[in-house]
This record gives structure tokens, C-alpha cells and sequence, in this order.
């Protein structure tokens, strides 16, 4: 995993993030990657990827991903307001569009706590935390 280095310590890249992931593992730079399984499907669609030239390590149960997340003493309310403020973008307004399109996304949904113990367990297994 080029030691195990952080995302800004690479060289950088014009291609979307997860899709660097691909190239980066796939040109053998890196050992292995974290991708969403939704990320490998698209790319063996449009066929940048062939099927079966990669191989899936492990595969997590779904969670709630790409979350914000703030100080557990953050007020109640302010917190409400910010999920509210997310959760009305309109993908039929204009600029809620450009806002969503930019994520590749087609809304914003409130997050959720449960899911993250299985994820949280494999770093710890793999020593990450």
C-alpha cells in the first residue's frame, strides 16, 4: 500500500478520487485500495475496468457513509439546523443540482449511528486504530 501513505502524500491526479484508488492499485502503485462497490460497478460499465481484474478483499456490510460528524457537545439544535440545511437540497432547483451533481449524488439523507462497530472492528483488527 506504498507504506501506507496518506491521500495528500501522493503525487497528484486528475481522475475522482475512488477511480484514482482503481488506477492507482491497477498499475500495481499500490498493493490494495478502499473503493466503494459501487465505484467498481460504474467503471466496469462505461469499461475502464475490466471484470475480474481485480480482486475484492473484503467487503463491509453497508453503513452510513461520506458522514459529517461534529463534537459530541455540539448544541442539539445547531445540529438539527445543519441536517435540515443539507437534507432540503433539491435536486430539481438549479443550484441544488450544481450542489449535487458536484457530490454525484441525487439527495442528501440524515446520517445514522448504527453500522460504523463492523468497520470500527476491522481497523482494529488490521491495527489501524
Amino acid at each position: 500500500m506504498a507504506c501506507c501513505t496518506f491521500y495528500e502524500e501522493r503525487q497528484g491526479s486528475t481522475l475522482p478520487g475512488e477511480q484514482d484508488v482503481v488506477a492507482r492499485v491497477c498499475q500495481r502503485e499500490y498493493d490494495a485500495g478502499a473503493v466503494s462497490h459501487r465505484t467498481l460497478e460504474a467503471l466496469q460499465e462505461v469499461g475502464i475496468l475490466a471484470p475480474d481484474s481485480l480482486r475484492v478483499v473484503w467487503s463491509s456490510p453497508g453503513y452510513s457513509h461520506c458522514c459529517f460528524t461534529a463534537h459530541s457537545d455540539m448544541d442539539p439544535v445547531l445540529a438539527q439546523q445543519i441536517t435540515q440545511a443539507f437534507t432540503s437540497i433539491d435536486i430539481h432547483d438549479p443550484m441544488g443540482k450544481t450542489i449535487l451533481d458536484g457530490e454525484q449524488y441525487k439527495a442528501f439523507v440524515p446520517g445514522i449511528t448504527e453500522g460504523w462497530d463492523i468497520v470500527e472492528k476491522a481497523a482494529e483488527q488490521e491495527g489501524l486504530i
